[in-house]
Formats: C-alpha cells, sequence, structure tokens
C-alpha cells in the first residue's frame, strides 16, 4: 500500500518547449539571412552560353530587374511569364509587365526608370534577334542600362 501513496504524489512529467522553439527561431533567422537570394531570380531551364569574355560582376547593381529569354522565345520578369509581339513594344505583354514593375519601383521606392539596370539572361539557343528586341522594347519603356549574362569558361 505504501508504494501506492508515493506514485500518486508525484507531478507528471512536463518539457519546457520554450528554448527549444527560441533556438528554432534563431535557426530560421540565420539561414534567412545566409541565403542568396540572387540563385532565386535565376530560371532553371535557361542555359546560359559560354563565353571566354564572361566576368563576374565586382559591384552587384543596386536596383535591377532579372529578365529571363528562354529559347522559346518566352520572356520570364519576376514570376511573370510574357512575350513580345510585333507592334508597340509598350502594347505587348512584356511591355505592359516590365513597365507595371518600373511604376512600381518610381512611386513606391522613388527609382526612375532609367536607374534601373536591366538583368538579361538569354538562354544559349535564344535566337540573337530575340535578345536584341527585348532591349528595344526596354529602351522604349524608358530604361538604358543592360547587363546580359553568360557563362564564364573556366580553365582546368
Amino acid at each position: 500500500m505504501k508504494r501506492g501513496r508515493v506514485l500518486s504524489r508525484l507531478k507528471a512529467a512536463e518539457i519546457n518547449m520554450t528554448s527549444m522553439i527560441d533556438v528554432v527561431f534563431l535557426l530560421i533567422s540565420f539561414f534567412t539571412l545566409v541565403m542568396n537570394f540572387s540563385q532565386a531570380e535565376q530560371h532553371e531551364e535557361i542555359a546560359l552560353p559560354l563565353s571566354e569574355l564572361a566576368q563576374p560582376p565586382e559591384v552587384a547593381e543596386a536596383e535591377q530587374i532579372t529578365v529571363q529569354a528562354l529559347a522559346d522565345n518566352t520572356i520570364i520578369v519576376g514570376s511573370i511569364s510574357c512575350g513580345i509581339e510585333s507592334g508597340d513594344y509598350r502594347a505587348t505583354s512584356f511591355g505592359k509587365t516590365l513597365g507595371e514593375e518600373l511604376r512600381w519601383r518610381e512611386t513606391i521606392r522613388k527609382i526612375q526608370p532609367n536607374d534601373v539596370t536591366i538583368v538579361i539572361r538569354g538562354d544559349r539557343d535564344a535566337e540573337t534577334g530575340f535578345v536584341q528586341k527585348i532591349i528595344a522594347a526596354c529602351q522604349a519603356i524608358g530604361t538604358d542600362s543592360f547587363v546580359l549574362r553568360a557563362r564564364q569558361v573556366r580553365e582546368d
């Protein structure tokens, strides 16, 4: 009988989760801060052309919009897929999408369109004329700073 009374007096064991929650939030914060966000802007369907002249940028552009040019003449701005039809570049789906992005930056962030650098990542199988159309459309909208991306040839 004595044994039954001892067990009834013991409290149920509880685990203090506060420390574990703190550690989890610290890990989430750490990985968020050190994550490479430039990888998120790269589309997995694009195979960049090789170039011996390609050099990694010394300084990242302050304001940039990444434009992905796929081999099937599709353009991706952010996560929006669009295209360049013939005619007025401003009226194309690409022109409208890029124009909205530039207006947003100008209205909210007070950044002029000519201060934004357009980073063009063209697939190696995309037509040269297609990349030139993208540049002409950007110029028609009001931007004049461009960077073309290519893969650097590595010497082994």
